[in-house]
């Protein structure tokens, strides 16, 4: 019975890895279908539709489904408000659908008994997008082909090699310190940072602040103390760097224009944060001029937020030539997660990223002592994107991905009624004893 247990778990952990590595390479590549698209989003658009005609949703989500539909719903009645085109108002209505779908269908998918087959799927999604910056670079790639095409990959495939070795905290600190000096060398400031708060989150998962952070999360209202707590953790975090940053010409590593734009930001009355991001601010008043029902799906700038955001880009350092190349374009910028669903719905939009990001942190803290480093590296890009980061085909589909593969690992589902018992051997009988010999 050992034997034949032992057997069994070694098969549920290398269920044909080299496949899931060629369905993450297919996955990864990229369509123009009423826009862009991942034919990983479309896989899972196919299989979510096969998984809900059941009618029966898990409950872990339930809640995700209820807030997708309700922007979806939102934003219907908002492109009616705004006149928006019927073939743009597709886009915007399909955009959190098709994010849903690939969430469930990644969710769904995986779990973490077949973890080998997880991260060679996560490896195979780095292929195609390595291929395609290597063979057919976009044009700021050119200039700097580690911020606009290796890195997002690159760290992808890291994570996955670091999490299907179980390497050792020293090695994962090492590997991680090495990428954020390469990060910082070709000036991407945020793929420098979060990686290592990444490495601070998974080395210390066994402390006492982590197991505080996990009963917190269990409270009621707890999560609500968390996310005060993290607001104040960056403005303290903005308060520091643009310190450190105002001295940028003395780091002898950046060049001269990227010196001059960091000091003027750093500066600045925002700080380096919200100074390198001035679409926040212009979105922020996009949002107060029509917070029930926003703008509609790619909102057209009527309102000159665009002017608005040349001028801030100007005095916070943006601008270091009078040569600048202003942002010329119809759609009201951005630039966040968060603020492009409120621009586009108003306070649903808004209230579906509260929903969506509160769960997903709660279920990082709960199960923080057993995540694998890419899980701790990607809960504070997630965090990042949602603030900072445009809600293009790109962010959508690896956010989409990290949230779905997060619930898979932390929700193992039995399959069959044996899986349903805990992997305990039974005993052995007792060896009965000899009858006596006559």
């Amino acid at each position: 019975m050992l034997q034949q247990t032992s057997i069994r778990k070694r098969s549920a952990d290398s269920e044909h890895p080299i496949a899931y590595l060629i369905l993450g390479g297919i996955a990864s590549i990229k369509l123009n279908l009423l826009g862009e698209i991942y034919m990983g989003e479309f896989i899972a658009a196919v299989y979510t539709i096969y998984l809900l005609c059941s009618l029966q949703v898990e409950r872990r989500f339930a809640g995700i489904l209820g807030l997708t539909l309700l922007w979806s719903i939102a934003q219907i009645f908002s492109d009616l408000e705004n006149g928006t085109d019927v073939s743009t108002s597709m886009k915007g209505v399909l955009a959190p659908l098709v994010f849903f779908a690939t969430i469930y269908a990644v969710g769904n998918g995986f779990d973490s008994r077949h973890e080998k087959s997880l991260w060679f799927f996560v490896a195979g999604t780095t292929l195609y997008r390595l291929y395609d910056t290597t063979f057919n670079p976009i044009d700021v790639a050119i200039e700097n082909p580690w911020k606009w095409g290796y890195a997002i990959p690159v760290l992808s495939l890291l994570l996955a090699y670091l999490s299907l070795r179980r390497a050792s905290n020293m090695k994962v600190l090492v590997c991680l310190l090495m990428f954020s000096a390469v990060s910082i060398v070709f000036d991407f400031r945020s793929n420098a940072a979060l990686p290592l708060f990444g490495a601070m989150a998974y080395l210390y998962r066994d402390s006492r602040p982590a197991a505080y952070l996990a009963r917190a999360a269990r409270a009621s209202g707890g999560m609500i103390v968390i996310a005060l707590t993290l607001a104040m953790g960056i403005y303290l975090l903005n308060e520091v760097f643009s310190f450190l940053f105002a001295h940028s010409a003395d780091f002898g590593f950046l060049s001269q224009d990227a010196a001059h734009k960091y000091t003027v930001q750093a500066t600045s009355d925002l700080g380096i944060l919200l100074g390198g991001r001035p679409e926040l601010l212009v979105s922020l008043r996009a949002f107060a001029d029509a917070p029930l029902l926003g703008h509609g799906s790619w909102a057209l700038d009527t309102g000159g937020y665009v002017d608005e955001l040349n001028l801030l880009s100007h005095q916070l350092g943006m601008s270091l030539t009078d040569k600048f190349p202003e942002l010329d374009s119809t759609l009201i910028p951005t630039h966040s997660f968060i603020m492009s669903a409120m621009v586009w719905a108003g306070i649903t939009g808004g209230i579906f990223w509260a929903g969506l990001l509160g769960s997903c942190l709660r279920t990082f803290l709960l199960h923080l002592r057993r995540l694998p480093v890419y899980f701790c590296v990607g809960m504070p890009q997630l965090l990042w994107d949602a603030f900072f980061s445009p809600f293009g085909a790109d962010n959508r589909w690896l956010a989409a991905l990290y949230i779905g593969l997060l619930f898979a690992w932390t929700w193992p589902r039995p399959r069959g009624r044996q899986a349903a018992q805990p992997r305990t051997p039974k005993r052995r009988p007792a060896l009965s004893r000899r009858p006596a010999q006559e």
